[in-house]
């Protein structure tokens, strides 16, 4: 197998090792409704791993069409009963009678599993095995994830002022440019005034979004009192108009995008008459 076939192919594994009801080609090749969706199964399948040759107690052997590795999650597919297809991890792979960490395509290997993880009754010669859960695979599309993931600076400039609503002013790289007031007039501290440090560390719990925090600006006139919990309203409302700008600005994009494709065709006929 050359570079670009075994790349394509790993390709396509990683992808219906995510969740997945199975790969179809969509409208590549026509209209064809019935096609553009897998109906076999509602729930996740997974990659094909093999073909059951033989079953026996807490174990089967398979011919493999994908690689497997000790620890994986398999399934064997019970078409005729599917409430009852057999699913558990590998517990040990054995090929030619000696044990193995991990086996590649091609090869025929008894799949061993864990006292009653399955029920061999329901399991058969010729069923399809789907793997669904490959922890290793799973463990480096997470560090790929995670080091390449690009996060988007706010830069956000606060006015806080004794008597009046506080403003937030919140810009970002993509364009966004956000401008958010208060509902209540803001109160003198008695003990513990609003601080540019305290506004940081509030509006930093961005969680899990696509946000971190840029430059962070503040005029506070009047020593005022803002309550944690009016800060957290203010941040939530932040993150869900910048959504909001997201979205709209997805679909503009989409639009525009067929609008042109259309002009390019009519155009293309126009010439042709």
């Amino acid at each position: 197998m050359d570079r670009d076939t075994f790349s394509i192919t790993d390709s396509m594994r990683n992808l219906e090792q995510t969740f997945s009801r199975g790969l179809v080609t969509g409208w590549l090749e026509g209209t064809k409704p019935r096609e553009l969706v897998s109906g076999e199964t509602t729930s996740h399948r997974g990659t094909r791993l093999g073909t059951v040759l033989e079953v026996r107690r807490d174990a089967a052997v398979v011919k493999l069409s994908g690689p497997v590795r000790c620890g994986d999650g398999v399934v064997f597919e019970n078409t005729s009963n599917p409430e009852h297809s057999q699913g558990g991890r590998v517990y040990e792979i054995f090929r030619r009678r000696e044990s193995v960490k991990e086996a590649e395509a091609g090869a025929k290997v008894l799949l061993t599993f864990a006292n009653n993880s399955i029920d061999a009754q329901y399991v058969a010669e010729n069923q399809a095995v789907w793997k669904t859960d490959d922890p290793r695979r799973q463990r480096e599309i997470q560090k790929t994830w995670k080091t390449s993931s690009r996060r988007i600076p706010l830069d956000i400039n606060v006015r806080a002022e004794v008597g009046k609503p506080i403003e937030l002013r919140v810009r970002n790289q993509l364009g966004a440019n956000i401008h958010i007031t208060g509902t209540d007039n803001l109160e003198a501290a008695r003990k513990h005034p609003l601080t540019l440090e305290m506004l940081r560390e509030q509006l930093d719990r961005l969680g899990g979004t696509v946000y971190t925090l840029g430059n962070v600006e503040a005029e506070i006139i009047g020593h005022p009192m803002l309550p944690l919990s009016v800060l957290g309203n203010l941040r939530r409302e932040m993150l869900a108009r910048l959504e909001t700008l997201s979205t709209n600005k997805q679909k503009y994009s989409m639009t525009e995008s067929s609008l042109e494709s259309i002009r390019h065709e009519n155009r293309a006929k126009y010439a042709a008459q």
